[in-house]
């Protein structure tokens, strides 16, 4: 069950400790006969009061069937009577009761008419109450992009309507998405925003959820002064509010509300060096969540062991780790013991205990990989929802074929290179886990790679995805006049971005054969001659006379080699084209001559173009790697001709000592008949 928000009136909070305890389910049974047997009595304002009271009993006791259940007596007692106010808040409580219960499709499908009830009758809280629930379940689902865009819409209803109250849900539910996808600064405006417009609304209880949040993120910049201020805020509102948030004086160590801003305020003075202070407050938040299982015992836990960390305490340190650690599992929260189990590594490599610190950090790097890959999956699967667009299927069925393949296809290749990455880091652990550096320097490159690789096909291909979808909501409108013109051009452009999307694709797509075979065979008698003459024809034809082109060669026409003719092709061709896309004026050559081993055979473009900077020369081979970053591609074209070069027995490298241009030397074996 996922961590949501507050619904219940606050007097009955005291209910959930009670739960938790075999005498505190008999008061709940208790006080849930009591009703039962007084409800057939009742009428009016007191029987829709003894549904309510019930349905907050079935809540807090965990009896979802019977909460659904008492939340439609609730709905029908209320729309008998005529109580609209009733009415919507039994319609929230059943979409609360989706949210909770993961509920998604049911969620989404009866969330309109809800909102529409709420609209009609001019119940703004609830209204955006509800719509921050939409956002949330977005987020929770890994559908951040999709959330955002909904909140997008929730902020522009709110302005509008200049509704504070809006403005302040939307602006959280702003932040929480932002944070999500590490959009940290973001995050923090949003947040600002929604704090202001709160405190104008007058409606503050949100603030409640606010807060952790907010200092999440602050301390995850580590702008602990900031976060510090925060806390102030925090606590004035709490002991503002303590009959409210029915805390009683002098009691509020035991409340969940004072825990977690225990723990918030002493994340904030350990990052500004304020250990004790920090101790102190911990200490607190430990007694209060040491025997309840839930996110903030994580968290005090955690900060526990970093406190002592800090103070070289190791022993301690460990200790509360080791109170935590075996508590929770991968399936209850992964990411809490992701977290913990890097803890427990930096902890062992702290004490010098390094054999266990690198099965630790294999364990964590391991975790992390299954999580990101499964981050991967989810965004693949949420940019397959936002751009199929129906009005453009029903368009043009060539256009919907390709983005339908599109789709699939970056699916497909992205799963399968993601598990090709998966086992190439799996091999190089077990081949250099011997040493705890070497372990620890592998996963933070193989990190670096994974991260390299979502970052630049996200990047390439959201473009021209963005741009489809665009053209395609302007061409479904029915609000869009176009004239044939202006409707040739967007499907052009639609054309293009397509054609580009698949140019990726396929790129993607010869890396990926290309990585998985050892070597190609060698099996071609290839006149040298001849071969390099109908690359050249190829190039004059895009040329028209524009540059020299140009063939030199020390060997005799008839001169023959045995190779692979289709890897020499995949070489030497996108060599060629890139010398004549990057030189303005002067020649392109192919020049063949007999390498400083008699054994191989140099075959080398040469241009006379813009060249390569010289800072940027031992980079270029490097997967993903571009020399300039605003030109489109995926950084793979010299990455992969050296991997075919190698894998025909042979090598491709820069000439450092050329400086009229760029001149590249294909090295194969000269193995001729």
């Amino acid at each position: 069950m996922r961590n949501r928000s507050f619904l219940i009136t606050i007097s009955l909070l005291f209910l959930l400790l009670l739960s938790y305890t075999a005498k505190g389910k008999t008061i709940l049974n208790n006080r849930v006969d009591s009703i039962r047997q007084e409800l057939p009595k009742l009428e009016g304002k007191e029987r829709i009061q003894a549904y309510y009271k019930l349905y907050n009993l079935y809540y807090y006791g965990g009896e979802t069937q019977k909460e659904r259940q008492t939340i439609a007596d609730l709905l029908a007692e209320a729309e008998r009577q005529g109580d609209v106010k009733m009415q919507a808040t039994a319609r929230t409580a059943l979409l609360y009761y989706y949210y909770n219960t993961d509920k998604d499709d049911s969620l989404l499908a009866e969330y309109p008419k809800h909102q529409m009830f709420m609209l009609k009758h001019s119940d703004w809280k609830l209204y955006y109450d509800i719509w921050v629930l939409i956002v949330n379940h977005y987020i929770f689902t890994s559908q951040s992009n999709t959330a955002l865009r909904e909140v997008k819409k929730m902020y522009e209803d709110a302005q509008r309507r200049d509704n504070s109250y809006g403005i302040g849900l939307a602006s959280y539910g702003m932040g929480n998405a932002y944070m999500d996808i590490g959009l940290h600064e973001e995050a923090i405006q949003a947040y600002e925003r929604c704090i202001k417009a709160l405190n104008q609304s007058k409606i503050g209880s949100t603030l409640l959820d606010v807060y952790p949040y907010y200092c999440s993120v602050l301390s995850e910049v580590k702008n602990y002064k900031r976060m510090l201020e925060i806390t102030d805020l925090w606590r004035v509102y709490l002991d503002s509010h303590r009959k409210e948030l029915g805390v009683d004086q002098g009691k509020s160590l035991g409340s969940s509300y004072y825990t977690y801003y225990y723990n918030s305020r002493a994340t904030a003075l350990m990052g500004l060096g304020r250990l004790s202070e920090a101790e102190d407050l911990l200490m607190k938040a430990y007694e209060a969540t040491k025997d309840v299982k839930d996110n903030s015992q994580i968290s005090v836990f955690y900060n526990l062991g970093q406190l002592y960390l800090k103070k070289g305490d190791y022993e301690k340190a460990l200790n509360f780790n080791n109170q935590i650690i075996g508590r929770y599992t991968v399936q209850e929260d992964p990411s809490g013991v992701l977290m913990l189990k890097k803890q427990r590594a930096e902890i062992m490599l702290q004490s010098h205990q390094f054999e266990e610190a690198a099965d630790l950090y294999k364990q964590v790097f391991f975790l992390s990989d299954s999580l990101n890959i499964k981050d991967v999956k989810n965004q693949l699967n949420e940019f397959n929802a936002l751009y199929k667009v129906d009005e453009m299927e029903r368009e043009t069925q060539q256009v919907k074929t390709r983005q339908v393949y599109i789709v699939l296809g970056v699916i497909i290749i992205a799963l399968v290179l993601m598990g090709m990455l998966g086992l190439y880091f799996m091999n190089r652990l077990r081949q250099k886990n011997r040493e705890l550096a070497l372990a620890l320097d592998h996963s933070k490159e193989s990190d670096r790679m994974k991260t390299a690789f979502i970052q630049h096909v996200s990047h390439e291909i959201r473009t021209p995805l963005n741009i489809i979808t665009g053209f395609s909501q302007v061409i479904g409108n029915p609000d869009y006049h176009l004239n044939g013109e202006e409707r040739r051009n967007i499907v052009n452009s639609i054309e293009t971005n397509t054609r580009e999307i698949t140019s990726f694709v396929n790129e993607l797509l010869i890396f990926s054969e290309v990585e998985s075979q050892n070597n190609y065979k060698l099996e071609d008698c290839v006149n040298v001659y001849l071969f390099c003459q109908g690359l050249l024809e190829r190039v004059e034809a895009v040329n028209n006379g524009r540059l020299e082109i140009a063939y030199e060669s020390q060997l005799d026409d008839k001169h023959t080699v045995i190779s692979n003719l289709k890897a020499l092709e995949g070489i030497l061709r996108p060599l060629l084209s890139n010398a004549l896309k990057f030189t303005e004026k002067g020649s392109v050559k192919l020049q063949v001559r007999k390498g400083e081993d008699s054994s191989m055979l140099d075959i080398c473009v040469t241009d006379t173009g813009i060249g390569i900077p010289e800072d940027q020369r031992d980079r270029i081979f490097e997967k993903f790697y571009k020399v300039d970053s605003f030109k489109r591609g995926l950084g793979l074209g010299l990455p992969l001709a050296r991997s075919i070069a190698q894998k025909i027995n042979g090598d491709l490298m820069l000439d450092d000592t050329y400086k009229e241009g760029t001149r590249f030397i294909l090295r194969i074996p000269d193995n001729h008949t």
